[in-house]
């Protein structure tokens, strides 16, 4: 098994911060839910910026710890929501 294979199987079994963030800086992108909202996480490698989809509303940060400490969707952190997220297809 691979490291990508390693840090995708602790992201879908653990939802370790961790393993997401490794995966999203190295190009992989995730689709999740949120409280019936379609989420969705990549980064662009031209600018570097990581972006968060919440419906059709994007919001952008220079990194992911950015994301994950500045992040909100419906008002809520993005660190307090994680846990409840449903993840859905790591591409």
């Amino acid at each position: 098994m691979n490291m990508h294979d390693k840090m995708a199987k602790e992201l879908f079994d653990n939802k370790s911060l961790n393993a997401l963030s490794y995966l999203i800086e190295n190009g992989r992108e995730l689709e999740f839910e949120y409280d019936k909202k379609r989420c969705f996480l990549s980064k662009d490698n031209s600018s570097g910026f990581v972006s968060i989809w919440v419906e059709k509303k994007e919001q952008y940060f220079d990194s992911m710890e950015q994301l994950i400490e500045k992040a909100e969707i419906n008002t809520v952190s993005f660190e307090e929501i994680w846990k409840e997220s449903e993840l859905s297809i790591l591409y």
